[in-house]
């Protein structure tokens, strides 16, 4: 029996692809393949399948689609344990097991036989990871790191032609990834060389000109250290850009495999160069991996307030599914502006606190410093996740901000409830609302997601329930005003989705340096707004209200899960809350 996860998701038996079911079914399906030979917990897959709004009976739902798959697949395949299920996968069934087993065994082989041995772990790929179960909200930091094994493979093969002097046919190739992925500078340095060699040194440079541009215009920085060294031989006609013949490009560095120490473009000659000129920091950038010498899967750092959390083996790259402690903490409290409607500013990050920064300050934007270090750091996708089943607010994952009087937060039966009394007092700038923000920026790309619930919510009472992203981009999302509720972002509010529903899925996500604000109605992301910003942002959840929109009926509204998967985070001390 063969299990393929690399495209959508397929299983087959000798030349019959086998029925699976429904998504959910399918989703069941998907998580114990990748757990596979690990017992997977009941309650762990409850919450991925159906997030804050199980059935009735949710285990019984599971046990239900389980047993379905074990008669389809048949009893050996799939196994109950006391408090899970269990997927037996044969050493080489999975597709996703074995581009793992080419990948890693290319990191030991000279530059054109790591190329072809790369190249066959990439075809076998059908097209995006877990295609048919995209809108599964559980998969998604699943799907975005089997995204990033595929496109780091992908890097490695062009870096394996590169040192193999085997450039032709590569410009195309890389115009058409740089499209898909503006900001990876890695292959821009290799369109670059390409063109180089290829004799069109003037190309080359207007692509160096182009990724300038690019960079300070959607993170305000400059080139790496080493995009402007090479920058700097192209000019120079620097001889060590040349092609290194095969024979010699295979010579490693004392106790590392040719193929371990080549993670970017640049070849033998190239690499001399640019430690000669950079010194310890070019080489700490050349050496940085975004998969192990033993060809291990991305690992995945997990943050959570739940019964189970995901966190990867180090040795096998493999997810393990465990309890966690309750986190004794306590809430802080900071003022400063909450969440609002139209023009309020949101509370801006300083040393660890919010405060509220000056009438049209902007986010500021990445250093030089930071976006190379982040840009070149081998990254790791992170999931910040809280179902807010604490006794208290988790303060190493939140700040609380309050303006006005009369609105508040607090955690109720596995909710983080905000709230608003009728007779609440505004602020001096007319607002009045609860909020709490990450500890942690997100410069690069990110997908959050929240479920809520309107316990209290009266009609076009004017208050807002946000997930917002920074005070650079005001993207309100639940709202009551006399026009009507709906749901809008801005700065394009004049977009509004009328739903009646008073629960549901809301979801921020960045790519590239577009935000997307989406609902999910009828098993659908439905967009309701998005906004160009490339820099760093923090996440933040509130309810809120404006002097000139407030009705003065209380309201309150609940978040019962939050999440938010991104490949990197910044956070205080420069690591991500446990």
């Amino acid at each position: 029996m063969e299990f393929r996860v690399l495209g959508p998701l397929e299983v087959w038996e000798g030349e019959r692809q086998l029925e699976l079911g429904g998504p959910k079914r399918r989703a069941v399906l998907a998580f114990l393949l990748l757990h596979a030979n690990e017992v997977v917990a009941t309650d762990w897959l409850v919450d991925q399948l159906w997030g804050g709004k199980p059935p009735r009976d949710a285990a019984g739902a599971l046990h239900t689609h389980v047993s379905r798959l074990r008669k389809e697949l048949g009893s050996a395949v799939i196994a109950s344990q006391a408090w899970g299920y269990v997927l037996r996968c044969d050493p080489g069934a999975l597709d996703l097991e074995r581009f793992e087993r080419l990948s890693a065994a290319a990191e030991s082989l000279p530059a054109l036989e790591r190329a072809e041995k790369l190249a066959e772990a990439l075809a076998l790929w059908r097209g995006p990871p877990l295609e048919d179960l995209a809108f599964e909200p559980g998969l998604a930091e699943d799907i975005a790191r089997l995204d990033e094994l595929r496109l780091t493979a992908l890097e490695n093969r062009i870096d394996a032609d590169l040192e193999a002097g085997s450039q032709t046919g590569l410009v195309g190739e890389l115009e058409a990834l740089i499209t898909q992925h503006p900001l990876r500078e890695r292959l821009r340095a290799a369109l670059i060389l390409a063109l180089y060699r290829s004799g069109r040194q003037a190309e080359a440079l207007e692509v160096y000109r182009e990724t300038r541009r690019v960079l300070a215009d959607q993170l305000g920085s400059e080139p790496s250290p080493e995009l402007r060294e090479l920058e700097r031989a192209i000019l120079q006609q620097d001889p060590s850009l040349r092609a290194v013949p095969v024979s010699t490009a295979v010579v490693a560095e004392a106790g590392v495999a040719p193929g371990r120490r080549r993670r970017h473009i640049f070849l033998a000659a190239l690499l001399a160069l640019l430690l000669a000129g950079l010194g310890a920091a070019t080489a700490y950038v050349l050496s940085a991996r975004t998969t192990s010498a033993a060809g291990e899967s991305l690992p995945t750092t997990s943050i959570t307030a739940s019964n189970y959390s995901s966190t990867s083996n180090p040795t096998t790259g493999k997810t393990d599914t465990h309890s966690t402690k309750p986190i004794d903490t306590t809430p802080t409290g900071a003022t400063s502006n909450g969440p609002s409607q139209k023009g309020n500013t949101k509370p801006q990050r300083h040393g660890g606190t919010r405060t509220t920064p000056p009438p049209n300050v902007s986010f500021p934007q990445l250093t030089q410093t930071t976006t190379s270090r982040q840009i070149h750091h081998k990254r790791r996708p992170i999931r910040i996740s809280d179902d807010f089943g604490e006794p208290a607010l988790n303060t190493k994952i939140w700040s609380t901000a309050n303006t006005g009087s009369g609105a508040g937060l607090d955690l109720e039966n596995g909710k983080l409830v905000f709230s608003i009394a009728g007779d609440a007092t505004f602020d001096p700038t007319g607002n009045v609302g609860s909020s709490v923000t990450t500890t942690c920026d997100f410069p690069f790309d990110f997908d959050a997601r929240i479920h809520f619930t309107l316990p209290q919510w009266p009609a076009a009472n004017g208050a807002a329930l946000d997930l917002t992203s920074g005070s650079a981009v005001e993207l309100i999302q639940r709202f009551t005003a006399p026009s009507g509720d709906g749901y809008n972002a801005l700065p394009n509010g004049d977009t509004v989705l009328q739903f009646p529903d008073t629960s549901g899925w809301l979801r921020l996500r960045r790519s590239g340096s577009v935000i997307d604000a989406d609902y999910l109605h009828g098993h659908r992301w439905l967009e309701i707004g998005s906004r160009n910003f490339g820099a760093a942002v923090y996440l933040g959840l509130g309810l809120s209200t404006s002097q000139g929109a407030w009705q003065g009926q209380s309201v309150s509204a609940a978040i019962d899960k939050f999440t938010v998967t991104a490949p990197e985070v910044e956070c205080p001390g420069d690591k991500p809350p446990k």
